[in-house]
């Protein structure tokens, strides 16, 4: 049973010590709606984690919680980045994400940071998250592509310039990951460092519980190293309890469809439409938008924007313009289910290993999300229970999902190599070894290998009758 949902005062400095409550787990579990509940009964403000949610633009693809429904509940970082404004970087993010948590611990009330890009809340969690910054990471991309024009050229001729300065990197990536390809050359350029190298102590500092800072240079005196040797430090750049809604992703399916129907209905064309206008005002100012960047590529955009072109377009007939609706709803149903295996893969594979290389799993309280019938003793009361315990130092409460399934999500998947291997005869890039070992059974590849039939070796007079002069019966 739910107790009394009574609202707690403010509460000092000392007590909150730097504590924060961080909310993670995929796309339409509800994050946003407990955040909000705790928010109201712990005096909390709300720290936004999602990249897309803080641009001003899209609120109906990028899922923003309407404003009657944030009940008067402080949301820092939403919609705070104009259009027409430089896409953040992650590093960016961090430092106005700490700046605000500061603020509102000094200010006695609950920070509760919430979002489903779980790269940006993990380097938000983690000191040694982020590639250590150079004196250009503050540069604008245009700024970037001036001084290094090769930064602005197409995803095929970034990963050959990769592969000239860090054949180890280039190998992982895929040759359509702009961004990351991308990123890989920014390191090497803004810190004259191979990005394999920098990755490599990155994780290096993890392991030892080391912030980036403490990481001893190659060039540093032997009485530095053995000073530093001897120091350790936190990982964690505050004191989080991470509360985790999981939800069975088969079960979860049907929801993430159900949403993006309410989505159409509730206007999320019409705010494609308003976006087109405004890339189409952007172009005839003579200012080009990167679309492969930010705000551009949310899902329900891309997908629906052919969709809204052809309907703007020359006469459609009614019977194409539905076709061609269903197909783009499709489509976004499909992008946002594999959007939360995405996330629900980086949870497992990334956040979790991450507190379980720094001794920090006790920091993670799982609440089941995946029946909404059962969300108020699954998810709201359990979340109170841990919140409480946490405020007071006592130990989290144990995970009330089922054991067999508590332990499974519990232990971080294995690490698989990632390595790029093309098929030429396919034209396909895959990314691991199990892809490639599975690719030459695929059906495509079967096909594209079969040994065409010949016919005429195989039923040579059949041929020979059908080329024999036809007769005349006259």
């Amino acid at each position: 049973m739910l107790r009394s949902w009574t609202r707690w005062p403010s509460m000092s400095a000392s007590i909150t010590e730097s504590r924060a409550i961080v909310i993670v787990g995929t796309t339409g579990v509800g994050k946003s709606q407990l955040a909000v509940t705790l928010a109201e009964r712990y005096n909390g403000e709300i720290i936004n984690g999602d990249a897309l949610q803080m641009y001003d633009g899209l609120p109906i693809a990028t899922n923003k919680l309407p404003i009657a429904e944030r009940k008067s509940i402080p949301h820092h970082l939403l919609g705070c980045i104009r259009l027409e404004e430089e896409t953040w970087t992650v590093g960016k993010y961090v430092r106005s994400a700490t700046a605000v948590i500061e603020d509102v611990i000094a200010r006695g009330k609950l920070p509760i940071v919430v979002g489903g890009t779980h790269y940006y809340t993990q380097s938000l969690l983690f000191e040694d998250s982020l590639v250590k910054p150079g004196p250009t990471e503050d540069l604008s991309a245009e700024a970037q592509e001036k001084r290094w024009p090769i930064l602005g050229a197409s995803p095929k001729e970034m990963l050959e310039r990769l592969w000239v300065v860090d054949p180890e990197i280039a190998a992982r990536w895929h040759p359509n990951d702009r961004r990351k390809i991308r990123h890989s050359l920014e390191v090497y350029f803004t810190s004259g460092r191979k990005p394999s190298d920098v990755y490599r102590e990155q994780q290096r500092a993890s392991s030892k519980h080391m912030p980036w800072h403490d990481i001893v240079s190659e060039n540093a005196s032997q009485e530095t190293k053995t000073k530093d040797a001897g120091q350790s430090s936190s990982p964690l750049r505050f004191n989080p309890l991470i509360l985790w809604i999981h939800a069975d992703l088969d079960k979860l399916s049907s929801r993430l469809d159900q949403r993006v129907d309410q989505m159409v209905d509730t206007g999320l064309i019409d705010e494609v439409q308003s976006m087109h206008w405004h890339l189409q005002a952007q172009e005839r100012s003579g200012t080009l938008v990167d679309q492969s960047r930010g705000i551009w590529t949310a899902i329900g955009f891309k997908e629906l924007l052919p969709y809204v072109l052809a309907c703007a377009g020359a006469e459609i007939t009614f019977k194409k313009s539905e076709g061609l609706k269903k197909q783009a709803i499709e489509l976004t149903k499909t992008a946002t289910r594999q959007y939360a295996k995405q996330q629900q893969r980086w949870i497992r594979g990334k956040l979790l290993r991450a507190l379980h290389e720094n001794d920090t799993l006790e920091k993670l309280s799982i609440l089941d999300g995946t029946e909404l019938s059962q969300w108020l003793q699954n998810v709201e009361a359990i979340a109170v229970d841990a919140v409480d315990a946490f405020l007071k130092g006592d130990p989290l409460p144990k995970s009330t999902l089922l054991p067999t399934l508590s332990k499974d999500i519990l232990v971080p998947k294995a690490k698989g190599h990632i390595k790029a291997r093309y098929c030429d005869i396919c034209n396909i890039t895959m990314m691991t070894q199990q892809e490639w070992d599975a690719h030459p059974r695929s059906k495509k590849h079967r096909k594209a290998t079969r040994t065409p039939v010949d016919w005429q070796a195989l039923h040579p007079r059949a041929h020979h009758q059908d080329n024999l002069p036809a007769h005349d019966d006259r």
